[in-house]
């Protein structure tokens, strides 16, 4: 009867042992697993906001040229102006 029930709590001890470092293992290997996902997103991210930045450039280039050439005329339009008054006069 004493084998038996030393038996008993051994196999019970070795089992919650057993248990225990399965749990933290699996909760590292989760962690882990977190961590290359947030990692993989943050490259994606990363990935985005160059693009953005890129197109962001760009279009302030544009939008640079498109003053230039709203100011050549507006200017252009002004001398027009001002020599059809001249003519009518």
């Amino acid at each position: 009867m004493n084998n038996e029930l030393l038996l008993i709590i051994s196999n019970s001890l070795t089992g919650v042992a057993a248990w225990w470092v399965g749990r933290k293992k699996q909760q590292v290997e989760t962690d882990n697993s977190i961590l290359d996902n947030l990692s993989k997103s943050i490259g994606v991210y990363q990935t985005i906001i160059e693009d953005l930045k890129k197109e962001i450039h760009e279009l302030n280039g544009k939008i640079t040229e498109l003053e230039t050439k709203v100011d050549m005329l507006m200017r252009e339009n002004r001398e027009l102006k001002a020599k059809s008054k001249t003519k009518i006069s």
